[in-house]
């Protein structure tokens, strides 16, 4: 009981810490344009949190559990280690911005994966907490943790899900009964994803990678890298053109 107060303590400290990161990196940050299918979406500025702890649970150790099938930089994969190209994606399941993105971009990096040119990186954080009355940037990142550990098969379509029924910002998000209910619709195990989502089984992953991302310079989603340059716009054309140029530099 003590070591679990000491941790959320050491958490509680480094939402601090980022809380006047994301201060600067507002003043900064203010102009990420988007045109096309996604017209000129604005930046999300991490609004100062790193989330660490459900309040509600306050009188409970937060599990260290780390979920099975998470690949490197905590990245959940879809395509061959062997594309030449690799595209990184940060992403709040709350973020609407994020929805937008894939929307736009979706089928076109799915096609690039099936043509085996390009692997495409997740790294979902839970930055938006404070958008919804019941923390659901870290309740959707527990459930996405629960179907990677155990039908990481199931994943993408969850996450697409996910994002085809997000929740508007302010009000409450998905409840933990339907986070479960999109989890079996894209083929995981119930009864494993609904343990885990009741118990909040990675929760303290999603403070972990969250708090990852903040230390990797990310401070806004989406954020997007194509060979670790970040990509500026967002929509359809400016992906396909970042890809295309890396794809004729790797030939």
């Amino acid at each position: 009981m003590a070591s679990g107060r000491s941790t959320r303590d050491a958490r509680q400290a480094k939402v601090a810490e980022m809380r006047a990161q994301a201060a600067k990196a507002e003043a900064r940050r203010r102009n990420l344009l988007i045109s096309g299918i996604v017209a000129a979406l604005a930046v999300v500025i991490v609004v100062g949190f790193v989330v660490v702890q459900n309040a509600s649970r306050d009188d409970k150790s937060v599990s260290d559990a780390t979920p099975a099938n998470i690949g490197t930089d905590n990245s959940i994969v879809d395509g061959e280690d062997s594309a030449p190209v690799k595209v990184v994606v940060y992403e709040d399941f709350q973020c609407p911005y994020c929805a937008q993105f894939e929307a736009a971009n979706r089928e076109q990096l799915a096609q690039y994966v099936k043509d085996g040119d390009v692997q495409v990186q997740y790294r979902p954080i839970a930055f938006l907490d404070r958008a919804s009355t019941d923390d659901y940037s870290t309740r959707s990142l527990n459930a996405v943790a629960a179907v990677v550990n155990s039908s990481p098969d199931a994943f993408l379509e969850f996450h697409n899900l996910l994002f085809e029924n997000q929740p508007e910002e302010g009000g409450a998000g998905l409840t933990d009964d339907q986070l479960v209910d999109y989890a079996v619709q894209a083929g995981a195990d119930e009864a494993t994803v609904k343990t885990a989502v009741d118990d909040m089984t990675y929760e303290g992953w999603t403070a972990d990678v969250t708090d990852a991302a903040s230390q990797a310079g990310v401070s806004g989603t989406p954020t997007v890298k194509i060979n670790d340059t970040a990509l500026e716009s967002l929509d359809a054309a400016s992906l396909k053109t970042a890809v295309d140029k890396a794809l004729a530099a790797a030939k």
